[in-house]
């Protein structure tokens, strides 16, 4: 897998798969377009900025208005900081980021794709997030994984004790993108074999 190439070694990971019925290319093509827009995990989210929400109200400042759609097709547009890392179109999508991921602000560090495999600045962590289709049977099996490795020992230690905190959450995060991905790859193909209008 391409995910493989940017961080092979990793303290935490989370995988999930689906069984899809729809074709390897509809199911791709679902990854790259459907709104990841979902009140559950607006839900977690707006529980994560919560105290940094608070703090900004105190100050006066306004909240940050969140986008009316969110696409891994447009997510390096969205934030916190993502880089495409590679992909094989049809096939597998890598997308990455470098923080603080247990601060308020997530501690993110920009960086090019070339320089996400050299990074070892102490103190961060690296997120690689694959996306992959591959045929099974008459559909797709979906898998969405997402590593974590950290740079140094400190890091480590932090990111541990915030994985214990977030890590059932990103759980459900993972879970219900895929059932979006899922939902929208087989309302396409039911479009495509004319089920529905």
């Amino acid at each position: 897998m391409l995910i493989d190439r940017y961080l092979p070694t990793f303290d935490e990971t989370y995988i999930y798969e689906a069984s899809v019925k729809a074709t390897p290319d509809e199911t791709y093509a679902a990854i790259r377009e459907t709104n990841l827009k979902d009140p559950v995990i607006d839900f977690l989210f707006d529980l994560r900025e919560l105290p940094r929400n608070v703090a900004r109200r105190l100050r006066g400042e306004p909240v940050a208005a969140r986008p009316p759609r969110v696409t891994f097709g447009q997510i390096m547009q969205q934030g916190p900081e993502w880089v495409v890392l590679a992909e094989e179109a049809g096939v597998e999508l890598v997308i990455g980021s470098i923080g603080r991921f247990w601060r308020k602000d997530y501690g993110s560090h920009k960086v090019a794709q070339p320089d996400f495999i050299p990074f070892r600045e102490p103190g961060y962590a690296k997120l690689a997030i694959s996306l992959s289709v591959r045929a099974a049977g008459e559909g797709t099996i979906l898998r969405y994984e997402a590593r974590t490795a950290t740079t140094d020992e400190t890091a480590q230690r932090t990111f541990r004790r915030y994985w214990r905190i977030i890590g059932a959450g990103v759980g459900i995060v993972m879970r219900r993108v895929v059932r979006r991905i899922k939902a929208a790859a087989e309302q396409k193909e039911l479009h495509a074999a004319g089920a529905l209008p």
